[in-house]
């Protein structure tokens, strides 16, 4: 009888090891913020690529001003700015690329634009403005920041 209580306690202390050293092990890490929404902005957004790719994804078929119709896949402008909760007092919306290249809009022309998109590129955690009626210079490439001003 003596024998199978220091059975069971030299097993529960054996378990009660394992658990706890199992919970030291390395933490995960991390993604990396590949998009930021900020400025006039209820909630600034940073937004890894599985949080983007999280949100309602479409695939839309624009015209780009210089390729013609082409698939775009990706989220919609409109349901990030809601995500953020655009402020009242902001009027126009910068666009920045990674290699410094930015475009600034008119918010009114941002939120009448229903398709505009944030497009997925071809290679990961690289996101591409999808602007349908807007001229090229608004297609912005590698695309880091939306900033409401």
């Amino acid at each position: 009888m003596k024998q199978n209580r220091i059975v069971t306690l030299v097993f529960l202390a054996l378990v009660i090891a394992a658990l706890t050293l199992s919970a030291c092990g390395p933490k995960a890490t991390p993604e990396p913020v590949t998009l930021t929404v900020k400025g006039l902005v209820n909630t600034e957004l940073q937004l890894s690529d599985s949080a983007l790719h999280k949100m309602t994804v479409v695939t839309l078929n624009l015209t780009h001003p210089k390729n013609g119709p082409t698939n775009y896949t990706g989220v919609r402008l409109s349901d990030l700015l809601a995500k953020a909760g655009v402020q009242s007092s902001a009027t126009s919306v910068i666009f920045t690329g990674s290699d410094g290249y930015t475009f600034t809009a008119n918010l009114s022309d941002i939120t009448a634009c229903a398709d505009c998109m944030v497009a997925f590129d071809a290679t990961p955690s690289v996101y591409d403005m999808a602007m349908p009626g807007m001229s090229g210079k608004a297609w912005v490439g590698k695309l880091i920041t939306i900033e409401l001003k």
